[in-house]
């Protein structure tokens, strides 16, 4: 229960004062009191005293003057009944008068002692009365000099506490004289505007981070250990399909639309994957309730904080990649190099198969005007063999192209290899103005490993290249073997940045160089996985306007 101090101090003073009064009091009663009632008894019995000493002296002047009256003459004896001698008379007058001094003297001295004790109590009541003046003088100052700086505090306070981080104390104009509680207030101004400045750092650091997160093309989601949400980007409320703050929501209340945990029998909980694996991350697929024909690859992982205090605090981030995008491209991608290879297969066989209906022409016409000339005839049949043939490897070496998923381990020729490359991409690079030069060995150089892989790896390369040189150029392969099997592919195009440089084979970095040659930047990470899988290492040097060279090395054995 709240007990303001002001009250406090008039309650503590009202008490204070009612306990040094009785406290007052009952000493000014313990040390006159018995003087009071001894004096009051000596009065009383003087009193009584006086009073019986003048009704006998009042009677024994009446019974004198009787026996006078009767008697003018007479002489008395010492003791006649009860009468007394004039002598004795005399000296009970004196006695009497004696004694009626004395009692006017005490009446005098116990006036005088009550005046004083009237004067005493008058004294003592005085002092309790400025004593409380006093007392009320100092709860004024009190309340102007301390209760109303605490209050001011005690407001501005309860202002900060909801929220407005703008209140401040209304300090009084510059003073002569300034006390700890004007230090206290200009300290207590000067926090709040620390901590506003504070606040406001903070709030301009969320800010920027959370414009850092929803710059991200992936969605982003931080759990806490409880499932709840604390941070999610712009992207992760686009595949979930709504704008609702999702903040403090349980995640599958957001992604999957129910009101308890998701069954481990039918999607995989990151929570639980995490604390049972306890591995530093984890890959999946899964579906959100808002699309359920979208396949989102999540990855997720672990990250533990220390707070203030100490303690542990751990979080789940997870990024939500929509596959679909990258479907979409991965088909586009496939479907422009099947057009690409589906022109170039045409142009292959259609010069083969118009060497072949020339030759034939070139036959029928001999048929008819000569027809015994067989050595033409074998010549002519020798070239449309070698046309067909011709016509029937451009598809074989398609095919080959199309095994890149087998794993079938085996030693091919890197001349051969290259060459067959080459031979498909011939035409584009004509029909480009591009020209293609291939240097090699005498000496065949081999590897061991998959020659569809290889076949892939050296068209990546090639098709970048003649990307790169949309306005004509020159590609040369160069294979040469010496402490290690060298192929190097060499354009003279655009060049790449050097702080693109170090990304090229990052997955799902595209370098195009036009929206039309834009890639979904899998095929550069494709040729690096290619090599390192043939145990062998790629480099890249690169002069923008000048050109781009990749260095490959595969060792002897």
């Amino acid at each position: 229960m709240f007990f303001s101090l002001n009250k406090k101090l008039i309650y503590t003073i009202t008490v204070f004062f009612l306990f040094t009064s009785l406290i007052f009091i009952y000493a000014f009663y313990i040390l006159n009191a018995n003087k009071i009632r001894e004096e009051q008894k000596s009065a009383i019995a003087r009193n009584q005293q006086y009073i019986e000493l003048l009704y006998q002296n009042i009677s024994l002047r009446k019974e004198l003057s009787d026996i006078k009256k009767e008697h003018p003459v007479i002489t008395l004896k010492p003791e006649i009944g009860n009468l007394v001698q004039p002598q004795d008379l005399n000296e009970k007058q004196k006695q009497i008068s004696l004694e009626r001094k004395r009692a006017d003297e005490t009446l005098k001295n116990y006036d005088d002692r009550y005046q004083a004790l009237a004067e005493s109590f008058k004294i003592v009541l005085i002092s309790a009365v400025l004593f409380f003046f006093a007392l009320l003088a100092l709860w004024i100052l009190i309340r102007i000099w301390v209760l109303k700086p605490i209050d001011k505090l005690s407001k501005v306070s309860r202002l900060v506490l909801d929220g407005n981080y703008a209140s401040r104390l209304q300090l009084p104009p510059d003073q002569f004289f300034s006390d700890e509680f004007d230090n206290l207030m200009h300290t207590f101004n000067s926090m709040l505007d620390n901590i506003e400045n504070g606040i406001r750092e903070i709030r301009k650091t969320e800010s920027f981070l959370q414009s850092l997160i929803d710059s991200i093309p992936d969605g982003i989601r931080v759990l806490d250990e409880q499932g709840n949400i604390i941070i999610a980007n712009k992207e992760y409320y686009r595949q979930i399909n709504s704008n609702e703050n999702c903040i403090g929501h349980k995640c599958y209340e957001s992604s999957q639309n129910r009101k308890e945990q998701c069954p481990y029998s039918l999607f995989t909980c990151p929570l639980r994957a995490l604390r049972e694996k306890k591995a530093s991350s984890i890959k999946f697929i899964q579906q959100f309730a808002a699309y359920p024909n979208r396949h989102l690859a999540i990855n997720a992982a672990p990250l533990n904080i220390q707070d203030a205090q100490g303690k542990t605090l751990n979080y789940i981030v997870e990024s939500i990649r929509d596959l679909s995008e990258d479907i979409r491209f991965s088909h586009q991608q496939k479907l422009s190099s099947l057009g690409f290879l589906a022109t170039s297969v045409a142009h292959e066989m259609k010069n083969h198969l118009g060497s072949i209906r020339m030759i034939t022409e070139g036959l029928l016409n001999k048929y008819f005007q000569n027809r015994s000339d067989e050595d033409e005839e074998k010549k002519y049949l020798t070239l449309i063999d070698k046309q067909l043939v011709e016509c029937i490897n451009v598809p074989e070496r398609l095919l080959k192209m199309a095994q890149f998923s087998q794993e079938e381990q085996s030693k091919f020729s890197l001349q051969s290899g290259i060459h067959d490359v080459i031979s498909l991409l011939d035409y584009e690079a004509k029909r480009n103005g591009i020209s293609i030069s291939f240097q090699t060995p005498q000496k065949e150089a081999s590897l061991l490993g998959n020659e569809a892989d290889f076949k892939m790896m050296i068209m990546n390369l090639m098709q970048n290249a003649l990307k790169a040189m949309p306005d004509g150029g020159s590609l040369a392969v160069r294979l040469s073997i010496g402490k290690q099997i060298k192929i190097e592919i060499e354009d003279t195009g655009q060049g790449i940045p050097a702080d693109k440089l170090k990304r090229i084979f990052e997955p799902f970095y595209s370098q195009g160089h036009s929206s039309q040659h834009q890639g979904t930047g899998l095929g550069l990470a494709i040729v690096k996985s290619i090599v390192e899988k043939l145990n062998g290492t790629i480099e890249v040097k690169s002069k923008p306007g000048l050109g781009t060279c990749f260095t490959i090395k595969f060792p002897l054995k």
